[in-house]
Parts: structure tokens; sequence; C-alpha cells
């Protein structure tokens, strides 16, 4: 066997049908973080010439000179077979050695347990990825544990939905209350359309607007520039927006319609005993009017403030080996009402179908499923597409330099001073 770094050609053609690829193992993705600072290394084995191991691993600048080492998602390997991961990890750590580095960081692409949509274990591999586990700590590396939340470089529990068959039926099985949003959401004048670069602007706006709102961090302008620049062959852009002539003839038919309604309840309340049932029918009508009249006046109003429409929404999805995969959303709170999650999510799903992927990942969640955890709306609103909890094996670690000990001293008298 040879460890030796690998071409760009090479490397694409290894991860093309492995089941362990990922957006995080793309040249795409390297060359965006050769921008960002890091120095990304295409490292493989090769087996009589042919590729049987392969990994990106990201080098970045640490404390004194020295740097840590990360491969995202990585390695691709068959990691049962412990004679060929020994060999990799060991002419790895070399190779990390001779460069400074103190510690390596990896996140398989490995799922632990696939569950049902409410979180109980179904197919159990726990013993086959038991032994991953006993691999890995065997050659030395660290395990970080089952975390629940994101404790960790990338998320451990995803919420995934296998496109085992036609979009209908598949469609058929989704809640209730997802279907009824998704198709509500057609009916108020809501569109989805593909972005482009020029909806960067939009899309980042929409983002720091749910970030704020919900309290998390959301990426610059200027990254997602540089992203669109080394990964928009991979990335696709849905801007869910309102048009104001559709808003307001659905908002007018809407009307129309439920008028026509309470006149015939009217007519038959004319001509028969009215009981609860009927009496009930004619105030659920009159409070239906009322609600369509309101929503007419802001079709009007808001016709007059945005007559070419607006972005209320965006979806950034990703191609990610086997799966499409739904990276960031976001929406203006104004205009919750018009569910625009609901559609963009259906759009990247009948794309899904159509570029032929076996996999829609609605990517992060977190493991607790209790309904008062503060994530359990994340959660709730991907469980009603009634895919499969999955939860991946999650992050090592191990010790390439002396470092690595001082490092941690330091992080931990950090950790102390903040508190």
């Amino acid at each position: 066997m040879e460890f030796t770094t690998l071409t760009e050609k090479e490397f694409n053609k290894f991860i093309k049908d492995h089941p362990q690829s990922s957006f995080l193992q793309t040249i795409e993705l390297a060359n965006l973080k050769k921008e960002l600072g890091n120095i990304p290394h295409i490292l493989g084995i090769k087996k009589d010439k042919k590729v049987v191991a392969a990994t990106i691993i990201l080098e970045e600048k640490s404390i004194l000179g020295y740097k840590t080492f990360y491969a995202p998602r990585g390695f691709l390997i068959d990691y049962n077979d412990y004679d060929l991961l020994k060999f990799f990890s060991d002419e790895l750590i070399k190779f990390v050695k001779e460069r400074k580095g103190f510690r390596i960081t990896i996140d398989p692409n490995v799922i632990y347990r696939i569950r049902s949509s409410e979180g109980e274990i179904l197919n159990d591999d726990k013993d086959r990825n038991d032994t991953i586990k006993d691999n890995l700590e065997k050659l030395g590396y660290k395990y970080f544990g089952f975390n629940l939340y994101a404790e960790t470089y990338q998320v451990r529990w995803e919420y995934r939905l296998k496109l085992d068959e036609d979009y209908e039926a598949k469609k058929a099985k989704f809640s209730k209350s997802t279907r009824k949003n998704i198709d509500a959401c057609y009916k108020k004048g809501l569109k989805v359309r593909k972005g482009t670069i020029d909806d960067l602007d939009s899309m980042t706006e929409i983002f720091d607007a749910t970030s704020k709102r919900k309290d998390f961090d959301s990426r610059s302008l200027d990254y997602y520039k540089k992203m669109y620049k080394h990964m928009k062959d991979l990335m696709t852009i849905y801007i869910a927006y309102l048009d104001p002539e559709t808003y307001l003839n659905d908002t007018k038919s809407l009307l129309d319609n439920e008028l026509e309604n309470n006149k015939l309840i009217q007519e038959k309340m004319k001509t028969s005993i009215v009981g609860s049932k009927l009496q009930n029918q004619k105030e659920t009508s009159d409070n239906l009017i009322n609600k369509y009249k309101e929503e007419l006046e802001k079709a009007k109003e808001f016709k007059k403030n945005n007559p070419n429409g607006k972005d209320i929404g965006a979806l950034l999805s990703l191609k990610s080996g086997n799966e499409y995969l739904t990276l960031s959303s976001g929406m203006l709170s104004e205009y919750r009402s018009f569910t625009p999650k609901y559609a963009m999510y259906n759009e990247h799903i009948k794309d899904a179908y159509e570029m032929g992927y076996e996999w829609v990942d609605f990517y992060g969640i977190t493991g607790c499923f209790d309904k008062n955890d503060k994530y359990y709306g994340m959660y709730e609103f991907k469980k009603g597409f009634n895919g499969n909890v999955v939860e991946l094996i999650g992050q090592f670690e191990i010790k390439t330099g002396f470092m690595y000990n001082i490092y941690n001293i330091g992080k931990k008298i950090k950790n102390i001073i903040k508190k």
C-alpha cells in the first residue's frame, strides 16, 4: 500500500460513488477553505495503483506556529478494515507531525443508528459501528462522546427523508399539517424561484434577520460570495417571494368564494330548521369573510408598497454525495403566516426526485425529542415530512504533538476565566 497525495481527478473519481461522500469532502469546499485561510491537503492510499481510501484534511494555524488538522466528515475509508485504517492513520500522523501539527480531528460520515421519525431506534447497527469506534480508540483516537446538541464541529443528529417511492406517494405520508401548509402557501400568492449570485444580498438579509430572531450566528455576505464562487455547481438558492398580483387576486377569489358560500347558507336557513350545525356553518363562514376582507386590505397595501413583489424566505441547498441537503433557511418574521419554509422545502424535495437523489437530508437537529426542549421546533418542522432521525457516529481526535496538552490546558483556563 502507498500513502500519497491525490490529484483532484483521482479524488473526484474515488468519491463519486462512495457511500460516505459529503459536500464537506469535496474539492469545491477545499477551495473555499483555502481562500478563507486553511491549507487543504488531498491524501489517500493506493493499493495496486487503485485508490482505496482518501480524505481532504484542512491545516489551520494555531498557537506558537503550531497547527491543527481537521478532516470534515472524513476519512473516506472502510473503518472495519483495521489494517487499512491503521496504515492510513499512521501515515497521516507522520504527515501532520512534519508540518508541526499537534492534533487531528475527524467526524466520519458513518451512520451509528437509524431511528424512526419519533426518534425510536429501528435498524440498529450499533454492534457493527461500535467496532468502528473501538478500532479508532485502539489506534489512540479520543472519542468526543454521544453528544445530543451542537457541541462538535459538525452535527451528529440529522433528519433525512428516503426517496424510495414517487413524490405523490411520499407526500401523502407527510403529516396532515405539513401537507396543509404546503398547499396553502401557494394559494396565498407565494412563489419560489431559483436564485443566482444576484440573490445573495437578499438571502443574507433574510438569514441575518432569522439569526437575530432565533439568537444564532449567521455568515456574512462576503462569505456567501466566496462560497458561491467556489461551490456554485453544488449550490441551489431557493427564494420564496410574494407576488403582489397573485396575492391580491387569490385573496379576492377566496373572499368571493366565501361570500357565495355564505349566501347559500343564508338561503338554506330561510327554508330549513336552523339547528346548531347550520348555525355553526354560518358563524364559520362569517368569520372567514371578515378574515379575507382584512387580508384583502393587506394585499392592496402590499401591492402599493411592493409593486415588484418581495423576497420573504430563502433556502440554501447543497448536493452532497447521494443526498440533497438543506444547509440553511430563514424567513422574514412579518410574513410568517405565508409559511414560505414549506414551499421552499417542497421545491427542494421535488428537485431531489428530479436529480435522482437517494435521500433528502434536512440536516441538523438535536438528539433530544422532549417538547419542552428549546430546539424542539427545529425538529418538529422536519418531523412533519415523516422521514428518519439519523444518528451519526460522532467526533474523534488524536494527539500528534506535545503542544496538544498545552493547548488544552490553555483552553480550560480560558473557559474558567469566561465563567
